[in-house]
């Protein structure tokens, strides 16, 4: 009994609304067969994850640098766009 105790103490490294919120997201798109589309969004999660897991010792190595997150958030909404257009891009 004393086992089942300690999993309501396990600290998780995101919150666990995130997490569901993702999964939702994910399931929504597997339900409507829009594969592509879980590819973007499990792609934009692991950009934002990394961001969200690591905030604190990226802002220490850039010493606060505006210019260094700015970049950041610039080419990871770059690299989802090229992997939209290169996802949904069909030649004819």
């Amino acid at each position: 009994m004393g086992s089942l105790l300690d999993l309501g103490t396990v600290k998780l490294t995101i919150p666990a609304w995130q997490m569901a919120l993702y999964v939702g997201i994910v399931a929504f798109y597997m339900i409507w067969g829009r594969i592509k589309c879980c590819f973007v969004a499990t792609y934009a999660f692991a950009l934002y994850l990394g961001y969200y897991v690591f905030a604190a010792e990226f802002l220490r190595v850039t010493r606060g640098n505006p210019s260094a997150e700015s970049a950041y958030f610039a080419f990871g909404i770059a690299l989802v766009a090229f992997n939209l257009i290169a996802i949904f891009y069909e030649e004819h």
